[in-house]
């Protein structure tokens, strides 16, 4: 995937708080544009929609209930003898404004957009609701649980696809992390699973702390991160359209290096069994191996837009005025632990709201041996995937 910026004809501003971009809406016209040629029409639209998008997704299984379809967490030993299962879209991306524009911006939405699948929808409390969804394969990378239906779900999505380009950017919870082997064993044939190895062209385990950033300051002691540097860490709970870029925030080595070493201890050799698999398996072609980090829960807090994420960096507030109470009436005032309290009422450091992203590709600067502490170069910058709000 290639670096993209923020759909053209939205500004974009920074909030003192917040580093990610946050869209407005503009109500200015181009009263000429109708007259341009066709041609340069399409350009216009298809640059707008030019953009990654990060999209959670569950295929829900057949239970053994008639009629019930669930997400099941567990792996079958075979390949699933009912192929039918229900995609289930998570806090999805919100339609590109060109669906309702006009006639002809809706067919270069569409041809965008050109996979359409049949989906329910899932909207923070809202009951699930049936919907289709248009996907573009380059451009959309798509976290999947429900890996019982993976290949079924491979197979659809490049039928549907005109172009058959299929499934290129797949991202996996990486504390789920299956073996390649169980891989294997989805594919009902050793031809199926060729071909869905052969279309990926990127593959990311993201690691999800389970806990708030305020969490990760109480247990310093195990994990010792610099007093100054928990606010530095992303965050997650967003989907939809994201741009990469190095993080520009000062960032303490030692903080990164804490961040990512239970992710690579938990993938221990999982992560090159994987990368061994697919070049077994591929006749020509790379595919980029990733690993992610964020703070929080998939879930969870549902960020759709700057007012969400500004509710989020209130609440996180409230908790760190709360430690700093509880700190003041039971430790000593010159302790370590209160000031470092204290410093993080005082930090201006801008939140991001997003994931960071380290190669697992040796010649990318990260240690070879990452199935123990990675090593990074000093002043090493990961790369920060930030979502536009």
């Amino acid at each position: 995937m290639e670096s993209s910026k923020p759909p053209s004809g939205e500004s974009c501003v920074q909030h003192p708080s917040i580093l990610n971009p946050l869209m407005t809406k503009s109500n200015l016209t181009f009263h000429l544009f109708p007259q341009l040629p066709k041609e340069i029409r399409e350009m216009v639209w298809t640059q707008s929609l030019t953009c990654e998008r990060y999209i959670t997704v569950e295929l829900w299984a057949a239970s053994l209930r008639a009629g019930v379809f669930d997400l099941q967490k567990t792996l079958p030993r075979n390949p699933p003898i009912d192929k039918q299962y229900i995609l289930m879209l998570v806090s999805p991306p919100r339609p590109s404004a060109l669906f309702g524009t006009s006639a002809e911006s809706r067919a270069s939405a569409c041809r965008f957009y050109r996979v359409h699948l049949p989906c329910y929808v899932s909207r923070k409390s809202q009951s699930p609701a049936p919907a289709t969804f248009w996907f573009n394969p380059e451009l959309d990378t798509l976290e999947i649980y429900g890996l019982r239906n993976l290949m079924n779900f491979a197979n659809d999505f490049w039928r549907h696809d005109c172009r058959k380009v299929g499934l290129r950017n797949v991202c996996f919870d990486a504390k789920n992390c299956f073996s390649f082997d169980d891989f294997y064993q989805l594919a009902a044939s050793t031809d199926q699973l060729c071909q869905a190895v052969s279309r990926l062209k990127h593959v990311t385990f993201i690691w999800y702390t389970d806990i708030h950033r305020v969490d990760s300051y109480l247990r310093a002691p195990s994990h010792p991160f610099p007093s100054n540097d928990p606010r530095s860490l992303p965050v997650a709970g967003v989907t939809g359209s994201f741009s990469r870029q190095p993080d520009p925030r000062p960032i303490d080595d030692l903080l990164l290096n804490n961040a990512f070493k239970p992710v690579f201890r938990h993938l221990e050799g999982r992560a090159k069994d994987w990368m061994n698999g697919f070049q077994r398996l591929r006749a020509k072609g790379a595919c980029v191996f990733r690993v992610a980090y964020t703070t929080g829960t998939r879930r969870t807090p549902f960020i759709i837009d700057g007012a969400d994420a500004m509710e989020y960096l209130k609440d996180e507030e409230e908790k760190w005025r709360n430690m700093w109470g509880v700190s003041r009436r039971s430790l000593p005032r010159e302790s370590e632990f209160l000031n470092g309290v204290s410093k993080q009422l005082d930090n201006q450091l801008q939140t991001a709201f997003g994931f960071w992203t380290v190669s697992l590709e040796p010649q990318d600067r990260v240690a070879s041996d990452y199935s123990h502490q990675p090593v990074f170069p000093k002043n090493y910058k990961p790369e920060l995937c930030l979502f536009h709000l």
